[in-house]
């Protein structure tokens, strides 16, 4: 017998244990991304529905005390590791390269680079293709390379955490892609940085999360009107030295992605995936 659902594993691991500790037989299974807390005996509904009921209470109570998600507002799970322990392996790995990619100039001079950008034309993706994705771990000074992580990692961090590893690989993939070749041909090769896969990803959360609201992490508000406020400005008053069609180009794929993942979910009746 159902006893409660929610999409947070940690959450469903505290409800298992606890019932457990207090000598209910229960057994915890996935459907989709939800974790589902399943009774043995139904006629321990009613006793166990109100010890779950006191422990939301109780971690209501908490909540001020315990760290959240900053892009979300929600509660952010404890971990022992602190920050970077609490990335996916994807968000480290890109982070990592990222950060490993940006010293190679300073320790064997710019030839990874060059290797990286996007190639003078469209014919050299055919014998270097990794050139279509590449441009988006170069960075050109440390401010653009501490800032682009920064989101990467809150913005990954979420997919990461309620959805899954191949899910930001895929999200990552395909925004990125097209904020390259749209960045080529408004401005040539010569361009970097992770920001076109940021707006990706803020897209991508934010229009998910609009038309699947039931996913349980929809972003701030504030969040959104910042970063969009931000494109704007660089539009107007940036318009030579930041990579705008990069940033327009994912996020709106970011948001078509995340419109159509949204629709998809919530037609299967998993709202928080």
């Amino acid at each position: 017998m159902e006893l409660i659902r929610t999409p947070q594993p940690e959450l469903a691991e505290l409800f298992e244990h606890t019932l457990k500790r207090n000598g209910f037989a229960v057994a915890r299974r996935e459907e989709g991304n939800e974790q589902i807390i399943d009774l043995q005996d139904p006629a321990q509904y009613n006793h166990a529905k109100a010890l779950l009921e006191e422990l939301i209470t109780d971690l209501k109570h908490q909540q001020g005390r315990q760290p959240v998600e900053p892009l979300t507002g929600r509660p952010q799970p404890l971990m022992s590791g602190g920050w970077f322990a609490s990335l996916g392996w994807v968000t480290r790995i890109v982070l990592i390269v990222s950060v490993l990619v940006y010293l190679t100039p300073y320790l064997m001079g710019d030839g990874v680079y060059r290797a990286l950008l996007f190639p003078a034309a469209l014919d050299g993706l055919a014998s270097q293709p990794w050139r279509l994705v590449t441009p988006m771990l170069l960075h050109f000074s440390l401010l653009h390379l501490l800032f682009n992580l920064l989101w990467w990692s809150d913005l990954g961090r979420l997919i990461e955490r309620f959805q899954s590893s191949g899910q930001l690989v895929l999200v990552t993939l395909v925004t990125g892609i097209t904020a390259n070749v749209a960045q080529f041909f408004h401005t040539g090769p010569m361009f970097g940085g992770l920001s076109g896969v940021v707006y990706g990803l803020l897209g991508y959360l934010w229009i998910y999360g609009k038309v699947n609201p039931q996913s349980g992490y929809p972003l701030r508000r504030e969040i959104v009107i910042f970063m969009l406020a931000w494109m704007v400005i660089c539009f107007v008053g940036l318009s030579s030295v930041v990579a705008n069609a990069a940033h327009l180009a994912g996020l709106v794929s970011g948001c078509l992605l995340g419109a159509g993942f949204g629709l998809w979910r919530r037609a299967q009746g998993a709202g928080a995936v």
